[in-house]
């Protein structure tokens, strides 16, 4: 048995929800479909997340730039981005704008990422670009005023790190040289609307490219506000963004030999892009790819550290030299695990163990309505999505309730023995203190139930502990992904089926037994594997 001793009296710090500053979505039309609107609402209301970005904001099916049928010229429309950016400041939320892909007016190739095809190539006309997004940034300031706007984000596109010149996969067809000067253009138009917008990057995949970024700003007069960063666990295998990881599927199958998969390459050198445009013409050679990567999966886990995010994110905020940092892509990017109690304990660990190292995290995503291998009709399938595409909310939503609910203060003595780590938290708007409990592992490494004792001691202003009650999310609690497998995993759902497992999904309070005597109260928690309990003491009148 674990213990865990703590004197309600002892050291404590304000607690910075810098998680609940955005969470990710998927392309920017999706957001104009009335049931994304209701989850997001709902999503706001139950988790506090203030922000939300997308990618796609500048793609052709947002109708931002088109010319003419016969004269050629270039006629620019806001009209999208108006309905998107209204919603949100509605339900009193904003946008952390991602500036991409490029409009098909704009762009010097033909390169696109996705099933919704954003454009990946850079601007063959940078003055055209610049004359762009100064008039998008005008046309921002003129319709919600530079009060509102000088709260919101501007980031430079998404991911340059992936992809390479003339990749037919990635994100950015082009060089780092490139995109400095893609950035460079982009911040400048958008400080000559208003200097005090604020604007970052570079945007890039596993905490890539952050010196040589804040470098190139620095020695080219590029304005500079913030750093925005992704990084999931499993980073630290496949490469992304690290070395010669530019060719994303050379640095899956680059991966997979780092990790000792023991695998083959069947497809021979991938690094060249006239070798990448061979493989996605071949479907023999893609499948062989498939099949390579199907294999590697299965034993990726196995090199995954617990709790390595922490220090990924230790190390890009050394190097981004004081400029604040925001991760504007996390999750565990596990599958299917994700959906379930492993997906929530991931998070519930990450987010308060990385307290203090970051000015804000943007979780990817909040729901499944996603569309970027086009949408998956499954109703649970290792989706990035907090909420399914039906608005079930899965494990790793109720997360983020849970961390919703803690209050404004965490005591300095947390606990962190074998799998199991546990956070206290005072909240004194409603005489409360707060323990949340959390028993996690990466996945593939071995993990069991544990149970822990939890001793506090000392006087709290108002009197004894009258109530003792404890919410819990595992196998058997607030857990769809389980009640949808026993229910056979139908790919569809009918309303009945939705309904039940809206309810599966719910977080249920719970009296939890203890003990006091003067000056000491205690209780046995039992944590069973990915288990996260929360347990909320209320203490009475003097």
């Amino acid at each position: 048995m674990k213990e865990y001793k703590l004197d309600v009296q002892s050291e404590k710090a304000p607690l910075d929800k810098y998680w609940e500053l955005c969470v990710g979505s998927c392309h920017a039309t999706t957001a104009l479909r009335s049931d994304w609107q209701e989850m997001l609402q709902r999503c706001r209301q139950e988790t506090g997340f203030r922000y939300v970005r997308f990618h796609g904001l500048f793609d052709d099916d947002m109708s931002v730039a088109h010319t003419t049928m016969f004269g050629g010229d270039i006629l620019l429309s806001f009209t999208n981005v108006d309905k998107l950016f209204d919603f949100l400041l509605s339900i009193g939320m904003k946008p952390f704008v991602e500036l991409g892909f490029m409009p098909t007016v704009f762009a010097s190739g033909k390169t696109t990422v996705f099933h919704y095809k954003g454009n990946t190539s850079p601007p063959k006309d940078y003055g055209q670009w610049a004359w762009f997004i100064g008039e998008f940034a005008r046309h921002l300031v003129d319709r919600y005023g530079l009060g509102e706007v000088r709260q919101w984000f501007f980031e430079v596109w998404n991911e340059p790190n992936l992809g390479g010149p003339g990749s037919p996969l990635g994100f950015w067809a082009a060089d780092q040289a490139e995109y400095f000067k893609l950035y460079k253009t982009t911040a400048q138009a958008l400080k000559q609307a208003d200097p005090l917008l604020r604007v970052g990057g570079p945007a890039t995949s596993n905490n890539a490219w952050i010196p040589e970024f804040i470098s190139f700003c620095r020695k080219n007069n590029a304005p500079l506000d913030f750093i925005s960063t992704h990084q999931y666990p499993t980073d630290v295998v496949l490469g992304f963004g690290v070395e010669d990881s530019a060719n994303i599927a050379a640095a899956n199958l680059a991966g997979a030999h780092a990790a000792g998969a023991k695998l083959k390459n069947p497809l021979g050198d991938l690094s060249k892009p006239e070798k990448m445009a061979e493989l996605m013409a071949n479907p023999d050679a893609r499948k062989k790819l498939a099949e390579a990567y199907a294999a590697f999966q299965e034993r990726l886990w196995e090199g995954v550290d617990r709790g390595v995010l922490t220090g990924m994110t230790r190390r890009a905020v050394a190097q981004a030299e004081g400029l604040p940092v925001y991760y504007t892509e996390w999750s565990s990017l596990a599958g299917l695990p994700s959906d379930g109690p492993f997906g929530a304990s991931f998070i519930a660990k990450t987010v308060l163990d990385g307290r203090d190292l970051v000015a804000g995290y943007a979780f990817w995503t909040f729901c499944d309505v996603f569309e970027e291998q086009g949408q998956d009709s499954r109703a649970f399938s290792g989706q990035y999505g907090l909420m399914t595409q039906h608005g079930i909310p899965k494990a790793p939503y109720r997360a983020f309730q849970l961390l919703h609910e803690l209050g404004g203060a965490i005591y300095s003595r947390s606990y962190a023995e074998g799998t199991v780590d546990i956070y206290a938290v005072d909240k004194p708007e409603t005489g409360a203190l707060q323990l949340l409990l959390v028993n996690h592992h990466s996945l593939l490494h071995p993990i069991e139930t544990e149970t822990v004792r939890l001793n506090l001691t000392g006087r709290r202003h108002g009197g004894p502990c009258v109530k003792a009650e404890v919410q819990r999310i595992d196998d058997e609690h607030a857990n769809a992904l389980a009640v949808w497998e026993k229910m056979g995993s139908p790919e569809y759902l009918s309303k009945a089926e939705i309904l039940s497992l809206q309810g599966a999904s719910e977080l249920v309070r719970q009296d939890q037994p203890f003990e006091q005597s003067e000056g000491e109260l205690t209780m046995t928690v039992t944590l069973p594997p990915m288990g996260i309990a929360l347990v909320t003491l209320y203490w009475g009148c003097p």
